[in-house]
């Protein structure tokens, strides 16, 4: 297959890639003082991490068919464009509806970030190569977990959380501006017209390999963000200070680097398929060690060591899952690939919605909390890796 113009630089469409998760990153060190600022609940703050998630399903739909209809550069761009009136927006947001407005917006152009690039890689790479592609992508993306809540952090410190709305202002016009000058288009001139959207739903809602895929690729992700939600405010309650958060995303970033390195490892050598289920083993076993940093009378510093060293783990897991997950998702769906794309991630960014919705609505201020929801999640996703591995 040939494709119509030269596709982006592999260097771009990693940074494409990561963007959506550098943007919710360095949003999260911001959420205290946004309770604070407009004057809501830590529960109500939280809503705007779901709220997002829930916009970025949407969004994956409408940009992931547009990339099957239109191409995938205008899709792209178009969702930069509508990413980057999300983040003006939030900059002038002056009470919480307006902001839950923004965070909508940055959502739904965000999401082109996932569906658009997932595409474009797909497009140019098949089989072992793919998985290899997405691993080594896994490994680079890690990082973003240390720069967002540092960053994010810094930014809160300086300028409130306004500075981190400029902050994604000024992100939304660099890739854009790169975008305009390097994306091109990826789609295969001779595919042939994408078939109807409600087709590819009905055989992908049929599909037990896929739908295994999905809860398990919202899973770890609700493992990775339930972190970001919640700990900013389990920490408050362990009496530590704001800017450990933002250092928290350094551990965050090691295990992510070391899940990657260790996808690429197997991956070269044709064992990457087993590792989800047991990147969920391991998940498990940090979480029931993260419950000890809720055991009531235990000294606060050791407390906070175990629920960061524990989360290191958790992190590593998700490095080793995600990538053999979304390389092996749509291997039967080469013809549809964005519209494909676009419903898994549909599929699993509801879930990842409604599972952060969930944990900011039955939110308590322990600090048990937390560990018992992460404990709860991996056991409620090992029927579907049980499922995946036969």
């Amino acid at each position: 297959m040939k494709s119509a113009i030269r596709a982006a630089p592999l260097a771009l469409l990693i940074l494409l890639l990561g963007f959506p998760q550098l943007s919710e990153t360095i949003y999260a060190p911001a959420l205290t003082e946004i309770a604070q600022a407009y004057r809501v609940s830590p529960g109500q703050a939280q809503l705007t991490m779901s709220v997002y998630f829930l916009a970025f399903a949407f969004g994956v739909v409408c940009w992931g068919r547009c990339a099957d209809v239109y191409g995938r550069r205008p899709a792209l761009l178009a969702a930069l464009v509508c990413y980057g009136v999300g983040a003006v927006l939030a900059v002038m947001s002056r009470d919480f509806a307006a902001l839950l407005l923004a965070r909508l917006l940055l959502a739904f152009g965000a999401s082109a970030g996932s569906v658009v690039v997932q595409t474009m890689l797909r497009d140019r790479y098949q089989g072992p190569a793919l998985l290899t592609v997405f691993a080594t992508v896994s490994a680079v993306l890690s990082l973003s977990p240390a720069l967002g809540p540092p960053l994010g952090a810094l930014l809160v410190a300086g300028f409130g959380h306004q500075g981190v709305f400029a902050a994604l202002c000024a992100l939304a016009l660099l890739l854009l501006t790169l975008s305009c000058l390097f994306a091109g288009e990826s789609r295969p001139a001779d595919l042939p017209p994408p078939v109807a959207l409600g087709a590819v739903a009905a055989r992908m809602a049929r599909d037990p390999r896929v739908l295994a895929t999905v809860w398990l690729v919202a899973g770890f992700n609700l493992l990775l963000f339930g972190f970001y939600t919640l700990a900013p405010f389990t920490l408050q309650l362990l009496g530590m200070p704001p800017w450990l958060f933002g250092l928290s995303g350094l551990l965050v970033a090691a295990g992510g680097l070391f899940g990657g390195a260790v996808n690429r490892r197997l991956a070269a050598r044709g064992g990457g398929e087993r590792l989800p289920r047991l990147a969920l083993m391991a998940a498990g076993a940090a979480a029931l060690v993260q419950l000890l940093s809720g055991w009531p009378g235990l000294w606060q510093p050791v407390a906070v060591g175990v629920l960061l060293l524990s989360q290191l783990a958790i992190s590593a897991a998700f490095g080793c899952a995600i990538p053999p997950l979304l390389a092996g998702a749509l291997r039967d769906y080469r013809q549809v690939q964005g519209t494909a794309g676009a419903l898994l991630g549909l599929m699993y960014y509801l879930l990842i919605a409604g599972g952060l919705g969930l944990l900011g609505a039955a939110y308590q201020p322990y600090t048990l909390y937390q560990p018992m929801a992460m404990a709860l999640l991996c056991a409620a996703m090992w029927p579907a890796a049980r499922r995946l591995g036969r």
